[in-house]
């Protein structure tokens, strides 16, 4: 029996209601269907406590209080992060956490974390270059990666809460860097790029966790879907939005033809014997709502063909990918997290989950013409 939308996410809680009971630690991915944990979150920690706003936003008037004290405790779990200036995940760490959490909240706390996050960011932003590094790790050394562009707007949302413009300029010269050095001329994208430490000339343009330097990774590509037409959302710069459409086409045209799913990298498109990526997909789904909802609100004629595609992936997911099982995986299995690797092969992730959910939410919120329920969301 086909389910609907709500039905869907109904489902979904019931899951994040089960795991929330055994859980003491952030869940990142699963290994054989049980998720392994991490106690300062990760790089995923925020979507786990995005998981639980949403759930405390479905929760009866008499319980939602005491979810939402749940789920803020949480997100203040994630303060040991708030000098972790190592890592470009900080719009991961701290907005479906801090800034929905904010939103729904009021909590001035939770803007004292996210500039936290966005003054880390800024400590690994290389001027000379105009990208922001991946990790200051030994081994890292020059290289970003088109993820980043997901976790730009914190940079510009702490702007405006604190009055601080530096911090969106600096979001938006790090996009405009992207869209030049990842974004190849047919809208696919390369995952890394890297720069000479000492010249500060880029060198080597490929992909880490894709196929090949010249195949396009599945879920890099829907970062870059998702998070230029989220630079658009806050910004108002149109090329972010043309440039979502451009990347979002070349999703939507590599997709398994039967199922509207991706595969783990796209030169295998329709090749059967290759893993499909579910957490790509749900990035997607999400970012292609968020589209729809953007072009829609600027009285463009293309707004409609992005929901009936996000519905599409979001079918498909439905129908191949959502758990059968309560206490095995999570809400979304069928996901690929490093497949050159061998690590999480048809898996769930938490990345995956949330933007599964965080999509399906947009959908019943455009449904209900509820624009407050849209914004509150990172």
């Amino acid at each position: 029996m086909r389910l609907t939308k709500k039905e869907v996410f109904e489902k979904g809680l019931q899951k994040v209601a089960n795991m929330e009971e055994s859980l003491r630690e952030f869940p990142h991915i699963t290994r054989d269907g049980q998720w392994l944990t991490h106690e300062n979150g990760h790089w995923t920690g925020g979507f786990w406590v995005g998981l639980l706003w949403l759930k405390s936003l479905y929760a009866v008037e008499s319980e939602r209080a005491q979810l939402q004290t749940k789920a803020a405790g949480w997100a203040k779990r994630l303060a040991v992060r708030v000098t972790d200036n190592k890592t470009h995940d900080q719009g991961f760490i701290f907005g479906p956490s801090c800034i929905l959490g904010y939103h729904l909240t009021g909590d001035p706390e939770f803007i004292r974390l996210a500039e936290a996050g966005a003054k880390n960011m800024r400590d690994l932003f290389e001027d000379r270059v105009g990208l922001i590094l991946a990790w200051d790790e030994p081994g890292y050394e020059g290289v970003a990666i088109v993820d980043t562009i997901m976790n730009l707007p914190l940079l510009s949302w702490v702007a405006k809460q604190q009055d601080k413009p530096e911090y969106h300029e600096l979001a938006c010269h790090t996009a405009d860097h992207i869209l030049q050095h990842h974004v190849r001329p047919d809208g696919s994208t390369y995952h890394v790029v890297r720069w000479d430490p000492s010249s500060y000339e880029i060198v080597e343009r490929r992909t880490h966790q894709g196929f090949a330097p010249e195949s396009c990774w599945s879920r890099g590509q829907a970062w870059a879907t998702y998070g230029f037409a989220n630079m658009y959302r806050y910004t108002k710069k149109a090329e972010y939005l043309e440039a979502a459409q451009k990347i979002g086409e070349y999703y939507w045209d590599h997709l398994d033809d039967d199922l509207k799913l991706p595969r783990w990298d796209f030169v295998f498109q329709n090749r059967t014997d290759e893993p499909l990526d579910a957490s790509s997909a749900s990035i997607a789904a999400s970012g292609m709502i968020l589209m729809y909802d953007l072009l829609k609100q600027a009285g463009s004629l293309d707004a409609d063909i992005w929901l009936d595609r996000a519905d599409q992936i979001l079918q498909g997911m439905a129908t191949h990918c959502l758990y059968h099982d309560m206490e095995r995986f999570g809400i979304i299995e069928k996901a690929t997290v490093d497949k050159p690797r061998n690590s999480g092969i048809n898996e769930s992730t938490m990345y995956g989950d949330y933007y599964f959910m965080e999509a399906i939410y947009r959908r019943l919120q455009l449904h209900e013409g509820n624009r407050k329920g849209l914004e509150i969301l990172y």
